[in-house]
């Protein structure tokens, strides 16, 4: 007799490998061309190689070395070794790029001096006093616990100075001088123009939504028209259009001078009201559309059953009407926050040079000054300050019995 229950358990095995095959392409598709390359960028934020591979003689002499003892002597002839072996500057470049980052001045020094060296004949003799009469830094211990510092293979330089702090080269972390932290401001924008143009967006399209879900079927479809219209055009040609609004000599300028509200024009761009306008613009929609789907199952007579009780308007609205669209206040909330964490290109044109946060430092250090460790220190700051935030609102929502499509 044939064993039903272990025919029907292969035959189920038989249908999910076949399921699973369906997926695979799209899983390698994924692999491929969006885990792999941010994994491998964000690997960039630890990764510190390109010192012990351009200076290996030097990186191993200095292994044992501690900060505030002497320094050994085969530290001296292992740096004239590793210099002399650079055959061209191109050799030197990465390290003494990474080396200029926590010293400045490191890559002048490395390049001057590999250049001299190169002149000298025998220079290995009498290395230590060769290095020093070429360059009094070299007598200084802060030049060999820089590069002792840097010799990896793994550091948390990156990391460390994303927030403004620093290893000293006894190994203390410090807070670097109030007037070189230039991460944490920059940080503290990016979050505060999150939680405005948040705020706004609920400001603006709570009032919005509830008519849309209030109004006939025909004026709602009109709204939600209006609703959908900014997605049919270009992003980049809505910011230039808010330019030409809020420029000195823009529609929104001539107006107010035109009414006599204003005696000259006033400086609405380039600042963060431009910024917070613009951004509002786009992502409103993000609040609306989540509002609208929950405000649409919610009858209006819960309302009426609550005045008829005797519940004040604002008491009935917050014990019976905002408990019932909270999953749609909560899920266009956590929309438009996170979209506002990410976003570069509206402070880049419409915003100050206090108005640039993460986005706008990630861009810049990746496109000008090809410093990729510290672009991916920023960017891993960035993508665990978008998971802290959708942890939290996930963890507000299940305490308040609600949900945002996760189980």
């Amino acid at each position: 007799m044939p064993n039903i229950a272990r025919d029907q358990a292969r035959s189920e095995r038989a249908a999910k490998f076949r399921a699973l095959m369906l997926v695979v392409p799209i899983l390698l598709f994924l692999l491929v061309v969006f885990i792999g390359p941010v994994v491998k960028l964000l690997s960039r934020s630890v990764d510190d190689r390109d010192v012990a591979s351009a200076l290996p003689q030097t990186a191993q002499a200095l292994a044992e070395w501690r900060w505030g003892t002497p320094l050994p002597d085969a530290a001296y002839g292992a740096m004239v070794g590793d210099l002399r072996a650079a055959s061209t500057p191109a050799n030197l470049a990465p390290a003494a790029g990474r080396l200029n980052y926590s010293l400045p001045g490191m890559r002048a020094l490395l390049m001057t001096t590999r250049t001299k060296l190169q002149a000298l004949d025998r220079p290995e003799a009498d290395p230590k006093s060769i290095l020093i009469s070429l360059s009094a830094k070299w007598a200084e211990p802060a030049t060999w616990a820089n590069i002792r510092q840097a010799a990896g293979p793994i550091t948390d330089f990156y990391l460390l100075t994303a927030v403004d702090l620093k290893r000293d080269f006894d190994g203390s972390i410090a807070r670097v001088p109030p007037s070189q932290s230039s991460f944490l401001p920059s940080i503290r924008t990016t979050f505060v123009i999150a939680f405005t143009v948040t705020l706004l967006a609920i400001v603006f399209g709570f009032p919005f939504a509830y008519l849309m879900a209030s109004a006939t079927e025909r004026v709602a479809g009109i709204m939600m028209f209006v609703v959908l219209l900014p997605f049919l055009t270009a992003t980049m040609v809505r910011i230039l259009a808010w330019g030409i609004l809020l420029g000195r000599e823009g529609v929104i300028n001539y107006g107010l001078l035109s009414s006599g509200l204003v005696d000259g024009p006033l400086d609405l761009l380039y600042n963060r009201t431009a910024v917070n306008i613009a951004l509002l613009h786009i992502f409103v929609p993000y609040m609306i559309l989540p509002l609208y789907s929950v405000m649409k199952t919610v009858p209006l007579s819960h309302m009426r059953a609550a005045a008829s009780l005797g519940a004040p308007p604002f008491t009935a609205f917050r014990r019976v009407y905002l408990p019932q669209i909270a999953p749609g206040l909560a899920a266009g909330s956590l929309l438009v926050f996170i979209q506002c964490l990410g976003v570069f290109v509206v402070p880049a044109i419409l915003g100050g040079a206090q108005e640039q946060g993460l986005p706008s430092l990630i861009a810049h250090y990746v496109n000008k000054t090809l410093n990729w460790g510290l672009a991916a220190a920023l960017s891993v700051i960035l993508l665990v300050s978008v998971y802290l935030v959708y942890w939290l609102f996930v963890t507000l929502t299940k305490s308040a019995s609600l949900s945002l499509g996760t189980r």
